[in-house]
């Protein structure tokens, strides 16, 4: 991704009105990191808009800085009463891509002058590496987050406020060629601490096996094994996940990839029942040109894996994103996501929508002006129901 493409994602990630889900490593970090958002789609890059803006370089190595102002009102934060919102985020990116090297760092303050237990404060510190040999990449990276779940999020329960957690994440994975046969064994190490709430501190270890078969052909044959040991105070919630999942994956290059994922998952939890359930991931990436892109997921599986909340559900969700850039100086991302959880302990089921459009206006090859317009609504018979409007305007600057 381009500096300046970074950039932007950077301030729409920062100022995006989202709950703990969207908090998780791979949505907060930018792709320049090794080790984060892997699954990032193998498309031509759309062309970037001529910034000028590059920060700052010493030989191959690259200091990005950014700095954000929002201010905005958001008509029902956790379900309160509306109050005005101000946000501050700094971030510095640096990476050198001759060495394989990449880190972020980011702190993102929101205060809520008119209901201030909403007020809360972001920060991230990440570190990726990568290795690259003949027929072999070695990716090692790390990250933590010190984040808040809200109630527009799902397996939040009724929260009135912000509850505050930490998330530390270690991450290995090794991507080996053998001719036409790719396999990556992939390992996460995460610790979850919730200061406010020490019942739900856990710790989750993942593995997983990916193999991908590619002749040549715009079609890969993919196979994935999941696996998520998840154990916390809790011991009714502690349980063992499975997953696999195999499919296609068919890709033009610079113009779209759609891949199909279909298997099943199962739970084996310390106590009650296993179950065992169908899973589906489908995914399709469409850039009929270097100036618009669409994004389409749909997802049934067991529990999402970059959850906060350690309560267990089946979780089907549909999500979409559309970004246009006509104009030399103006973007628009438009987005929205359907999720639907259904609780295996009790009759528990809740629905949760977020929608959002972005309008950004390149004032100057270091300036950016971009408002934006979100929606969240959650509903639940058993735990209730809640929807707010966030709208805000922000500025940033990147040297």
């Amino acid at each position: 991704m381009s500096r300046d493409l970074a950039s932007w994602l950077c301030l729409v990630l920062l100022c995006w009105p989202a709950g703990a889900g969207a908090q998780m490593l791979d949505d907060l970090l930018p792709v320049t990191i090794p080790g984060f958002a892997p699954g990032a789609p193998a498309l031509t890059p759309r062309q970037g808009r001529a910034l000028g803006a590059t920060g700052w370089r010493f030989g191959t190595l690259s200091l990005s800085p950014t700095l954000s102002a929002t201010s905005g009102y958001d008509s029902a934060p956790n379900g309160a009463a509306g109050s005005m919102l101000v946000q501050l985020s700094p971030s510095l990116a640096v990476s050198d891509p001759v060495a394989g090297f990449g880190a972020y760092a980011l702190v993102s303050p929101s205060l809520y002058p008119q209901d201030q237990p909403q007020s809360s404060t972001m920060a991230a510190l990440a570190v990726g590496q990568g290795f690259t040999m003949a027929r072999q990449t070695l990716t090692l990276a790390g990250g933590f987050v010190r984040g808040a779940e809200t109630g527009f999020a799902i397996g939040a329960g009724s929260l009135a406020r912000p509850l505050p957690f930490t998330l530390s994440q270690i991450r290995l994975n090794d991507a080996i060629t053998q001719a036409a046969l790719t396999i990556t064994p992939e390992l996460s190490a995460s610790l979850l601490r919730f200061p406010d709430a020490p019942a739900q501190d856990r710790s989750d270890l993942r593995p997983a096996l990916r193999l991908a078969y590619n002749d040549g052909a715009p079609v890969s044959y993919l196979l994935a094994l999941r696996g998520d040991l998840s154990d916390g105070r809790i011991v009714a919630q502690d349980a063992t996940n499975l997953a696999l999942l195999g499919g296609v994956r068919e890709q033009a290059s610079g113009l779209w990839s759609v891949s199909v994922l279909a298997g099943g998952a199962g739970r084996l939890p310390r106590q009650g029942p296993a179950l065992l359930t169908p899973a589906l991931e489908i995914r399709l990436d469409w850039a009929p040109d270097r100036l618009d892109e669409l994004r389409l997921n749909l997802v049934r599986e067991l529990d999402d894996p970059d959850r906060v909340s350690a309560l267990p559900y089946t979780l089907s969700a549909a999500k979409f994103t559309l970004l246009r850039a006509g104009l030399q100086q103006l973007s628009f991302k438009a987005q929205g996501e359907v999720s639907q959880a259904d609780y295996l302990h009790g009759d528990l089921r809740e629905t949760l929508v977020n929608l959002g459009a972005t309008v950004a206006w390149q004032l100057s090859p270091f300036l950016a002006l971009e408002l934006r317009y979100g929606f969240n609504d959650r509903q639940s018979p058993q735990l209730g129901a809640a929807n707010e409007h966030v709208m805000t305007m922000g500025v940033s600057w990147t040297p």
